[in-house]
C-alpha cells in the first residue's frame, strides 16, 4: 500500500508500553495488558505484536533517542530489528538513534534542520524524487 515510510517517536509495543518511563501514566487512555480485557484489544492492534514473517514491508525509517521518555526508545530499536528480521521486500529498515532526540523538541534549530533535512532526503530518495 506504502512505498516509505517515517516513524518519529513511535509507541509500538502496546503489551509492554507501560513497564518503561512514564508510560504508565497512559494506561487510562490506551489500557493495560495486565487486564485481559485490555490485552485482547491491544494485542490486536500493537503494531510490534502484529509484525509478520515474510511480507513485503515498505522502507521505513524510525527515529528514536535516549531522551525520550514518553515512548521509551526500546520502542523504535525493537520495531527496527523485527522488521529487518521479517521484511521481504529488499526495502531498507533503518533506525535514526541520536542519544540527545527526545519526544519534545529540545535540540537547537539547526539540528531540527538536520533532522528534517535526513527525514526528507529518506523520503526521496526511497520514492525517487530528484532534487
Amino acid at each position: 500500500m506504502f512505498r516509505a515510510a517515517l516513524c518519529v517517536g513511535p509507541l509500538l509495543d502496546m503489551l509492554r508500553y507501560h513497564r518503561f518511563d512514564s508510560a504508565n501514566l497512559f494506561i487510562e487512555e490506551y489500557g493495560t495488558a495486565d487486564r485481559e480485557d485490555d490485552f485482547i484489544h491491544l494485542s490486536a492492534y500493537s503494531c510490534y505484536q502484529r509484525v509478520a514473517q515474510g511480507v513485503p514491508y515498505p522502507a521505513v525509517l524510525l527515529v528514536s533517542g535516549d531522551a525520550d521518555t514518553r515512548c521509551n526508545p526500546m520502542h523504535a530499536r525493537k520495531m527496527t530489528a523485527r522488521l529487518q528480521a521479517a521484511s521481504s521486500s529488499g526495502h531498507p529498515i533503518l533506525l535514526d538513534y541520536k542519544s540527545t532526540w527526545g519526544h519534545v523538541p529540545q535540540q537547537p534549530l539547526t539540528g531540527r534542520i538536520d533532522a528534517l533535512t535526513d527525514r526528507l532526503a529518506f523520503i526521496c530518495s526511497e520514492l525517487g524524487v530528484e532534487v
